[in-house]
């Protein structure tokens, strides 16, 4: 297994995790924007897998040379009609990434990529949308710690 093998089987797998905790969180909570007084409202957990969705397909389109550089300003926010619809989305959006991944050389990893935060080697860039998808994985636990589910809900490609 080369490192490009390795990093698409690995974002699947978060990628599948992230799916678990929607699985995981009261329906009722999916779209519930927790809020503290004086401070803006966090994001729902549909907004957080709105992200995902938006920038794992963002990334296979640059990984595929189809744009350059990863658009600057506000991204598309997904409408999902259920929480089955953003985990089939979710997990479609890791596929084509992986599916991007997995056609890449060692001169990929080695070349450079423009991302709003800077330009990043490949061998760094790879892991941007895995890294987004498991900080995401802690933001909606916290969530559901905030409304009182306080058990860690371990999904089964874990163990």
């Amino acid at each position: 297994m080369n490192v490009p093998e390795y990093v698409a089987n690995q974002t699947e797998r978060i990628a599948e995790a992230l799916a678990h905790f929607v699985a995981t969180t009261k329906e009722d909570k999916l779209d519930w924007q927790p809020t503290q007084e004086g401070h803006a409202p966090c994001r729902s957990v549909y907004q957080q897998i709105s992200e995902c969705v938006v920038v794992n397909r963002v990334f296979a389109r640059m990984l595929r040379g189809e744009i350059e550089s990863a658009p600057l300003g506000e991204r598309p926010e997904i409408t999902f009609a259920s929480p089955q619809d953003a985990q089939e989305q979710l997990l479609a959006s890791a596929r084509e990434l992986a599916e991007a991944l997995r056609g890449l050389s060692d001169a990929d990893l080695a070349r450079e990529y423009k991302h709003p935060r800077g330009t990043m080697r490949g061998e760094n860039f790879i892991l941007m949308a895995y890294r987004n998808m498991a900080y995401h994985a802690g933001q909606i636990n916290f969530i559901q710690t905030l409304y009182g589910d306080t058990e860690f809900h371990v999904p089964s490609n874990w163990r």
